[in-house]
């Protein structure tokens, strides 16, 4: 039997639903706060009500995308989850982030041989994550488990360290069946990607590649597609990047040649001003709920059926992010 590994335990991957397959509801502090306020994602009374949103609208799993060193926060997203078990699931991911997220001197990722760090993220799989997500010396293992691995790289560029992480995540794929989910800096370096984990041993039908919509080229897509893995278009609303009828564009050539089952969609919210409850009182703002009840019916408008919405945000999250049991 397929499973999905959410927070609050294993579910068959039949009973998924609709879901986000790219976002963040809590971020408790991170290189990536340090530099922007906005990022900050700390409540847990927020982190509820957005994600009260996601199944108001509709949905049932989100994909939550905080990695090791970058505001990972077991306990409070145990919190969030265990408030909506039986309405909805979260899964947690192990594994890290792009180079700039960590000291190439100092930090574990950089001076830890890779087995080790290995064997920590495994350990995250198979019997729990680490309370403090490897913040420090002291490891206390929850029976929480992650159920996915990240990895990050840089804009044209796979550092040394980056290099590292995408060792470290195959080592992990190997042993536990987990799904790869992998930032890409504006949607860069995806054949580049595939071809270390490729050599890694890697089984890149369970790799997933993000961001791709920051790089709006279909041929490229068809690239990275033709090799098996799966695209994630996870950012609506990010009118500053482009427009959202681009990306619907872009999805409807690929669905009309013939890569329906290897497209994922996510909001990757990620700041505070695309998450609704997190601007409240102070002001309003769209939130998760927008990838179901605007993005969809945009899609729609492009002649995308309701089989290949439903591949989009069911059966190929589901497929793709599976474990056997």
């Amino acid at each position: 039997m397929k499973i999905i590994r959410t927070v609050l335990g294993d579910i068959p991957s039949t009973e998924t639903g609709i879901t986000d397959a790219h976002d963040h509801i809590i971020r408790s502090g991170g290189p990536e706060v340090a530099k922007n306020q906005n990022f900050l994602l700390d409540n847990v009374e927020m982190a509820k009500k957005e994600f009260s949103r996601w199944i108001d609208a509709g949905g049932k799993t989100m994909i939550c995308m905080d990695p090791i060193g970058c505001g990972r926060n077991v306990s409070k997203m145990l919190e969030v989850a265990e408030s909506y078990r039986g309405k909805g699931n979260i899964v947690m991911v192990t594994g890290f982030h792009k180079d700039e997220n960590y000291c190439p001197n100092t930090s574990f990722l950089a001076t830890a041989p890779t087995e080790k760090i290995a064997e920590l993220t495994i350990s995250e799989i198979t019997e729990g994550m680490d309370l403090y997500s490897y913040n420090g010396p002291i490891v206390e293992r929850t029976q929480h488990k992650a159920g996915a691995i990240k990895a990050g790289t840089s804009y044209r560029l796979i550092t040394k360290l980056e290099k590292k992480a995408l060792d470290i995540a195959a080592i992990t794929q190997k042993e536990t069946g987990c799904a790869i989910s992998l930032h890409t800096d504006f949607g860069t370096m995806g054949p580049e990607i595939l071809d270390v984990l490729q050599t890694d041993g890697a089984d890149i039908e369970k790799v997933v590649l993000c961001h791709m919509q920051r790089n709006p080229d279909v041929y490229y897509y068809q690239s990275i597609l033709d090799r098996g893995a799966t695209i994630c278009f996870d950012e609506p609303n990010k009118a500053a990047y482009r427009p959202d009828t681009e990306i619907a564009k872009n999805i409807k050539w690929l669905l009309d040649h013939g890569y329906e089952n290897q497209l994922v969609l996510g909001m990757d919210g990620g700041q505070k001003a695309a998450l609704a409850s997190y601007m409240e009182p102070t002001g309003l703002a769209n939130g998760c709920e927008y990838l179901l009840t605007r993005f969809v019916p945009l899609l729609r408008c492009f002649d995308i059926t309701a089989k290949q919405i439903d591949k989009m945000l069911i059966s190929n999250v589901a497929n793709v992010f599976s474990i056997d049991a």
